[in-house]
């Protein structure tokens, strides 16, 4: 019951200036249940095609789980433990793995878009995963820059 409360606390205190990363975790968790529970999603739009090309559903959900249990817990250990000095580092990982799989996402609307007859609209919308874990990689990086200076 300790821990809980510590790991809430920790949370809270940490939501604000780590919103985006939190936020990152409802498209993860959201295409990772509609990937699972629809095992024809890729058959529904031509926008799917390169994707379903690439892997079947029940793959991708595994890839986005695996992103978004990495960033769960980057954002538990931040929060939960502050004398933690790699907890930049681990963030920073979530963030990169995020960026690798939603630009693989992006890509694969792009390359239906231009090859299938996929929508436009998902390229933009997306991609736009992919800048926000850019930003978040940005920061946790910075974190890593600045817990090296305030240790001078």
């Amino acid at each position: 019951m300790i821990l809980l409360r510590r790991v809430a606390g920790g949370v809270a205190n940490h939501f604000r200036i780590r919103a985006s990363e939190w936020i990152m975790l409802w498209p993860t968790f959201g295409l990772y249940l509609v990937l699972m529970n629809d095992p024809t999603m890729f058959q529904t739009s031509p926008s799917f095609t390169v994707l379903a090309d690439w892997a079947d559903e029940t793959t991708w959900a595994l890839f986005v789980i695996a992103s978004g249990l990495a960033r769960l817990a980057a954002l538990t250990i931040n929060g939960t433990f502050r004398g933690f000095v790699f907890s930049p580092h681990i963030r920073a990982g979530a963030s990169l793995i995020g960026v690798g799989i939603w630009s693989q996402v992006s890509l694969g609307f792009f390359m239906a878009w231009l090859t299938s007859g996929g929508a436009a609209s998902g390229v933009i919308a997306w991609s736009t995963m992919v800048l926000l874990e850019i930003i978040n990689t940005h920061r946790s990086w910075a974190d890593v820059g600045s817990q090296g200076m305030e240790k001078r």
